[in-house]
């Protein structure tokens, strides 16, 4: 059974607009989601609009139990490039014509936001009418009045256009972000489940979300929220303290869940903790940079009630440097030493298959992480997790192509060498399924439909595989995220030297282009 706290109820009747937000993956990802939830608060702050959630595999709104053909717009969240066959299922499901090209007047406008969705949309242009570009806060105000004031928003498409941060299929495009955090927008009757069903439960528990800071500069070369989302801006730490004061108030709980692309980078991330902590806040947080975490940071959080920590060592430390992640292995080893002597379990997550790695890089990691495994005293204390390292666009690891057979070789190596049941390794076959729907083109449109009704060989997928030259012209660059092109290539050449790029917020600017968008609040 599941109950749900702060949830709005507005009479559809009385509102000039309905929109449908669609989370197009399982309740406990959506409501884990900070976007989901800024998405919620923000439309439904409006007096003439009301906002209904639907999340995968539910084809019904939470609120009202409407199919989505009932709502004017119908916006899909686009965290995980594998949610594509997702939104083709709840369109379907929903009553809306999958395709655009067989919607009418009468039919809702579809449209997308999210990182998949502001990075490279190319892939389900055949679906999705409008896409999103950046932080929507910023966008989405003027969005909804022009929609409004058009007699037929479908055939008046270009009318967006003059909205910074909106794609129409084939027009450029800019990313929008929120320039100062004070304007962005903090959700304070966050949506609560009450449940004792597993599935329903939010991957941090019963806590409320409170975001700390966008974006981050520490240039990780395989990272795409690290290069779009730049430049890091935080939000005051006066403000978060009423924030999360006011969250409290709302929601009835006493944990927080601090939520950023860099949370332990941020600039007061000592005095924040012990500020919440003295206030009788639960703290917990998502992976923390083994470069910032400190013995005051981990007692706070500990004392605060913190199990775990996540930290990513990604590879040995060669490929680090490939990767532009400074850190070595006694760094690794010495957080992990401080955790456990805390009391505090462990979450390593490492990739495969990042450029330049080697059979003996491979043995190397082999070695490192069974070096790891004898740490703690207990065995259960540490969880460790490998993925496929999967190129991303806008990244300098864009024209890196995925090998599926030397992935799969990997894999099978490891697992055959690694047994422990904290161990977890991700499919190869969903990794090249992922790389393909990332770095792909519009012609994709027919093969996602076509997973619709049946399952897609793995072979259509290998054949599917792009490869992308330095010279050549990318899906996604009528897509400006800021970032220059030139500084990607730049990076690029550098990683397959193994030569490091420090820090720009402590070693000075390196002209990668984001800060042109933005200006920092901190």
């Amino acid at each position: 059974m599941l109950r749900e706290h702060n949830v709005v109820i507005k009479d559809p009747r009385r509102v000039d607009l309905r929109f449908a937000s669609c989370y197009p993956n399982l309740y406990r990802s959506a409501m884990s989601s900070l976007g989901f939830h800024i998405i919620y608060d923000f439309l439904n702050s409006r007096e003439d609009v009301y906002c209904e959630r639907a999340v995968y595999p539910y084809f019904r709104t939470l609120e009202s139990s409407s199919p989505l053909k009932d709502f004017d717009i119908v916006g899909f969240s686009l965290q995980y490039e594998q949610d594509y066959f997702h939104v083709l299922e709840m369109l379907q499901e929903g009553g809306v014509p999958i395709r655009k090209s067989e919607r009418t007047s009468e039919d809702p406008l579809v449209i997308a936001g999210g990182p998949c969705a502001s990075s490279n949309p190319s892939p389900m242009t055949d679906f999705i009418d409008i896409f999103l570009v950046g932080e929507a806060e910023v966008m989405l105000d003027q969005f909804l009045d022009t929609y409004l004031q058009l007699d037929n928003p479908r055939e008046e498409l270009d009318a967006f256009l003059d909205i910074k941060g909106v794609y129409v299929p084939d027009n450029p495009v800019e990313m929008v972000i929120v320039e100062n955090m004070r304007d962005a927008w903090h959700p304070i009757k966050q949506v609560i489940p009450e449940t004792d069903d597993k599935d329903f439960i939010p991957a941090f528990g019963r806590a409320f979300l409170l975001e700390v800071s966008r974006g981050c500069t520490r240039g990780c070369r395989f990272c795409m929220a690290g290069c779009m989302y730049r430049p890091r801006r935080e939000a005051p730490l006066k403000d978060l303290l009423e924030i999360a004061e006011k969250c409290r108030q709302a929601t009835g709980l006493d944990r927080v869940a601090l939520i950023g692309a860099a949370v332990s980078d941020y600039s007061k991330i000592e005095e924040l903790c012990l500020e919440l902590y003295e206030r009788d806040f639960q703290i917990t947080t998502p992976s923390l940079r083994i470069e910032s975490i400190s013995d005051e940071l981990l007692t706070t959080l500990k004392e605060s009630g913190l199990k775990t920590i996540t930290i990513a060592p990604e590879s040995t430390c060669r490929i680090r440097k490939v990767a532009n992640k400074p850190i070595t292995n006694d760094d690794i080893i010495t957080i992990m030493n401080k955790a456990f002597n805390y009391d505090l379990n462990v979450k390593l997550y490492f990739m495969l298959g990042l450029p330049t790695e080697t059979s003996e890089d491979l043995d190397n990691l082999l070695k490192l992480i069974k070096n790891l495994e004898e740490i703690p005293e207990r065995r259960s204390a540490l969880r460790i997790s490998i993925n496929p390292f999967i190129p991303k666009p806008h990244t300098p690891f864009q024209w890196v192509d995925f090998d599926f057979k030397e992935m799969k070789k990997d894999v099978k190596f490891l697992k055959s060498e690694l047994k422990r049941s904290n161990l977890k390794i991700d499919s190869p076959r969903m990794a090249l399924i992922q790389y393909v729907l990332s770095m792909g083109t519009a012609d994709l449109g027919s093969t996602i439909l076509k997973s619709l009704k049946s399952k897609v060989p793995i072979r259509e997928w290998e054949k599917l595989a792009p490869k992308w030259d330095m010279d050549d012209e990318l899906p996604w660059d009528n897509i400006h995220v800021g970032v220059r092109k030139d500084y990607l290539k730049e990076e690029y050449l550098k990683a397959l030297n193994g030569v490091l790029t420090p820090w720009c917020e402590i070693f000075g600017c390196y002209d990668c282009g984001a800060c042109d968008k933005s200006t920092k609040s901190y």
